[in-house]
């Protein structure tokens, strides 16, 4: 088997003893080899991790490392880690003067923290002390409870921010004020287009509870539109919603009523859920079962005061192998909960004002959306000819237009957290990424999964690892995965909510064997360096009829996003590539509102042509 191993992923090897020879040292065995090389997966690794990591001196991301080694890793023996690098998390701690074993109780502490917010267990279960607890009882989730003087700046920043809503963000801001002024719940969905200002809108309700020190809980149905809201998560994360194969009539979120996080929901006076038209219905409605059954409330939501937000002329909730039918069934506004919700319109595009020809575009945007464009014969759409790139644009073009330059520098770092190119296809944003990496600088380093089947599946002897290799299940990481320090890359999981979601892009700053150091380029925690492990994937049921196991780090490269990748977030400027057509609802649209300005946004497309799918049934249903 280990040979087997080393044969498939070595290259060009000249004998048995080149096999086993790893870094100019001959290893007396196969499996050492494999080891020596990470073909193999075992509490090592884990070991070698942190080890790297400490070399950097960043005990407070040393600290989230290991809460999510333990959260995602399933490392054999905890307690040895613990041991070896409990020091180390305590560096910053024992600096300020604290006692060994004040300091150790603040590693403990935060830990416990980081791992509710990651989904993991007690630390007893890991068989680690149990913290003390915090004194302070309220402080549950920082991220949603600011201290005095937090507050009292927050209260200012609302004063200043209110004065300048639109008219109809104000009349927004008023219905929620109105209902946290009367103590009570309320359910509302802000229909908001691309660029109607409803991120500024969101966050603004969110700063407006948490000036008064309540809790404000954020959340999104994608990684990228959580990372936008200050404390965002998302929902999936937060809800502890069950994944797709148990949704149920009868089903509820995994939240313990004794559980600090149940506590939490139980203490939020408003709840924000972003891009909610992104959510299956029936996890609308798990959620409701769940918050009725906490708040021991008999109205809808246990009488919790929620506001939900997105477009659906956007992407909707994906129903794998579903049809048209399938979609609409799925869709929010189809939910029996739907007639509860108070309908709000943000219908002016803040982020195409400025002349005739932003306003021409943002016209045009809004026929795309609700499905107005004119279509020939064979169903397709024609692209007005600004935004068009010239029919015979290579692939090396296109992304000279987006990416004029990859040498190093702090424009370079910019640029990538503001332009991109998308794709309908995981497979044409894997070409681009190929393309881009090519033509970026410096010295790439492979790194391989290892892939895996459980021992106790009697599958293991039919799919050997060189077959689960070739495997590349969207949403997991690819086997092969070829970095360079600079680059840019996309989280591929919910690693650190709300600091690392599925979604985050981030930059490489360092490669070592066993973690990889990054620095993320968007969102409130714009800047944070943070270190990234490998953890163990599995890919959905939907994609993959047997289970299997991808131990890799949880990234892409992020050159290039899927137009699902995207939605939630605005660039300055990027490309779209449609050599193949749009195939879902709300893609087209979703592609081309992006763009900050008209003139953001360039379209390869055959004949300037593509599909513009709209199930206009679902186009003004919320109202």
């Amino acid at each position: 088997f280990y040979l087997r191993l080393l044969l498939v992923n070595v290259r060009g090897p000249t004998s048995f003893e080149a096999l086993r020879t790893v870094d100019g040292v001959l290893l007396p065995t196969f499996k050492a080899a494999c080891q020596a090389r990470g073909l193999l997966e075992d509490d090592r690794h884990w070991q070698l991790c942190l080890s790297e990591a400490a070399q950097t001196r960043m005990p407070a991301a040393l600290r989230r490392l290991f809460a999510a080694i333990l959260a995602h890793g399933d490392p054999s023996d905890p307690v040895k880690l613990w041991e070896e690098f409990s020091r180390e998390m305590a560096g910053d701690l024992l600096h300020q003067g604290l006692s060994a074993e004040a300091a150790m109780a603040e590693v403990l502490r935060s830990l416990q923290k980081r791992l509710e917010r990651m989904g993991g267990s007690e630390l007893s279960a890991y068989g680690l002390p149990q913290p003390l607890a915090e004194p302070d009882q309220t402080r549950l989730l920082s991220d949603c409870l600011p201290t005095p003087h937090e507050a009292a700046e927050l209260q200012s920043e609302v004063d200043a921010l209110v004065a300048t809503l639109t008219d109809e963000q104000r009349a927004v801001f008023e219905a929620v004020q109105s209902n946290l002024t009367a103590g009570g719940g309320g359910l509302h969905f802000i229909d908001a287009p691309g660029g109607t200002g409803k991120t500024f809108l969101l966050t603004l309700l969110l700063k407006s509870v948490r000036a008064r020190r309540q809790i404000a809980v954020a959340v999104a149905s994608s990684g990228i539109a959580a990372t936008i809201l200050p404390g965002g998560r998302t929902a999936h994360s937060m809800f502890k919603i069950p994944v797709c194969a148990v949704r149920q009539d009868s089903a509820f979120c995994s939240i313990g009523r004794r559980s600090k996080l149940a506590e939490i929901l139980r203490n939020a006076r408003l709840i924000v859920w972003d891009e909610a038209p992104m959510t299956h219905r029936k996890d609308l409605e798990i959620v409701e079962r769940t918050l009725r059954d906490l708040l021991h409330g008999g109205q809808p939501f246990g009488g919790a005061l929620l506001v939900l937000a997105g477009d659906f002329r956007q992407l909707l909730a994906v129903v794998p192998g579903g049809t048209q039918a399938n979609t609409i069934e799925a869709c929010l506004n189809r939910s029996v909960l739907w007639p509860h919700f108070r309908q709000h319109q943000l219908t002016r595009n803040l982020r195409l004002e400025g002349g005739s020809a932003l306003q021409s575009y943002a016209d045009f945007l809004m026929q795309v959306g609700n499905g107005e464009l004119p279509e020939d014969v064979e169903g397709m759409v024609s692209l007005p000819s600004e935004i068009l790139l010239p029919e015979d644009t290579t692939t090396e073009q296109l992304i000279r237009h987006v990416y004029p330059s990859f040498e190093p520098s702090a424009q370079r770092d910019q640029m990538f957290a503001e332009r991109s190119i998308l794709a309908p296809l995981n497979r044409t944003v894997d070409e681009a990424n190929a393309a881009c990496l090519a033509l970026f600088p410096g010295e790439s380093r492979l790194y391989l999964s290892v892939d895996s089947i459980p021992n106790d599946d009697t599958a293991a002897t039919n799919f050997p690892p060189e077959l689960l290799n070739r495997l590349d299940p969207s949403g997991m990481s690819h086997h092969r995965l070829e970095l360079k320090v600079g680059m840019p890359v996309v989280m591929m999981r919910n690693l650190d909510p709300p600091l690392l979601c599925n979604g985050t892009r981030l930059l490489l700053r360092e490669l070592r064997d066993n973690v990889l150091l990054a620095e993320v380029t968007t969102g409130v925690y714009r800047s944070r360096q943070v270190f990234i492990p490998r953890i163990p994937q599995e890919p959905s049921p939907t994609e993959v009829p047997f289970v299997f196991r991808r131990l890799q780090f949880p990234i892409r490269p992020c050159f290039a996003m899927t137009i699902h990748k995207s939605q939630g977030q605005s660039l300055g400027t990027y490309a779209v590539d449609l050599t193949t057509a749009c195939f879902q609802h709300g893609q087209l649209y979703v592609a081309l509102s992006r763009a900050r300005s008209a003139d953001g946004v360039k379209v390869r497309a055959p004949g300037g042509r593509t599909r513009n799918i709209v199930l206009r049934q679902l186009i003004g249903k919320q109202n």
